[in-house]
C-alpha cells in the first residue's frame, strides 16, 4: 500500500460521504465508507511532517499551501452545507489538519520545553471545540497520536501495527463521541455513541490501510497531487452547485 493508493482511497470515500450527507439523507453504509477518509488524511498530513521535517523550505511552502487551503476549503464547505459562502454554524476539516500540522512542528521544535507543547495542545482543543470544527480537538490529537506511531512503530509487523493503530482508534472514538456529546456524563456519552456505533467499521477499516502502508510514494504523478491538493474545496463546490441545481 503506498501514498498514491492511500491518497486515491481517501478521495473516493470521502467524495462517498459527501455524496450520502448531501443527497441520500445520510445513507449508513455510505456513511461508514466515508469514515475512512478523514483518518487517512490525518495519517498523510502525519507522515508528510515526518518527511519534510528536515528541508525547511518545503516546509515553509506545505504550511503556505496548507493555509490557503483552509480559507478556499472554508467558503466551499459553506456553500455545500448551507447554499452561503460564508456561515459560521460549522467549519471544514481542513483547519483541524492546518493545526494538527503545526502542532507537529511544535512538538519537535520545543521538545525540551514540553510547558510549550501543552499551551499548544490546550490553545487547540479550545479552537477546535469554539469554533466549532470538524472532529474537534479528537482530530487533532489524532494527528499527534500518527506522528509519534510513523516515528515509533512504523517499521513493525503488520500484525503489530494494526494492533496499535486499533488500540490508538479505539481511545480516539471515545473521546470524539465525549466530543460529540459535548463533554457531558456517561449518558450522554452513550447516547452519542450508540447513534455512530457502526463508524468504527469504517474506522478499522481504515487501521487496516494504514497498517498495510509500505512506506513508499507509489507512482509519482504530478496532476494526481495537484488534484489531491485541491480535491476537498473542489468536490465540495461542484456537489453544491449540483445541490443548487437540483433543489
Amino acid at each position: 500500500m503506498t501514498i498514491f493508493i492511500l491518497k486515491i482511497i481517501a478521495m473516493i470515500t470521502m467524495t462517498s460521504d459527501h455524496i450520502a450527507c448531501g443527497f441520500l439523507d445520510g445513507m449508513p453504509v455510505m456513511r461508514i465508507i466515508g469514515r475512512v477518509a478523514f483518518l487517512l488524511y490525518a495519517f498523510m498530513i502525519a507522515e508528510g511532517y515526518y518527511h519534510l521535517k528536515d528541508k525547511p523550505e518545503r516546509l515553509k511552502a506545505h504550511i503556505i499551501k496548507l493555509g490557503i487551503l483552509c480559507i478556499i476549503s472554508e467558503f466551499a464547505y459553506d456553500f455545500f452545507e448551507t447554499g452561503k459562502l460564508i456561515d459560521w454554524s460549522s467549519q471544514s476539516v481542513m483547519p483541524v489538519l492546518f493545526l494538527g500540522f503545526i502542532g507537529l512542528i511544535i512538538t519537535e521544535r520545543f521538545a525540551n520545553k514540553p510547558w510549550i507543547i501543552v499551551i499548544y495542545y490546550a490553545v487547540s482543543a479550545l479552537i477546535t471545540y469554539f469554533a466549532k470544527f470538524n472532529y474537534k480537538f479528537a482530530g487533532v490529537l489524532l494527528i499527534y497520536a500518527f506522528y509519534f506511531f510513523i516515528k515509533y512503530a512504523g517499521k513493525k509487523s503488520f500484525i503489530k501495527k494494526f494492533l496499535i493503530l486499533s488500540a490508538l482508534i479505539s481511545v480516539y472514538f471515545c473521546i470524539y463521541v465525549w466530543a460529540r456529546a459535548s463533554f457531558g456524563g456517561p449518558e450522554a456519552w452513550l447516547e452519542a455513541f450508540l447513534k455512530i456505533k457502526f463508524w468504527l467499521i469504517g474506522h478499522y477499516a481504515a487501521m487496516l490501510l494504514i497498517a498495510s502502508y509500505n512506506g513508499k510514494q507509489g507512482p509519482r504523478n504530478k496532476a494526481l497531487n495537484l488534484v489531491y491538493s485541491i480535491y476537498y474545496p473542489l468536490h465540495l463546490a461542484a456537489l453544491g452547485l449540483v445541490a443548487m441545481f437540483i433543489k
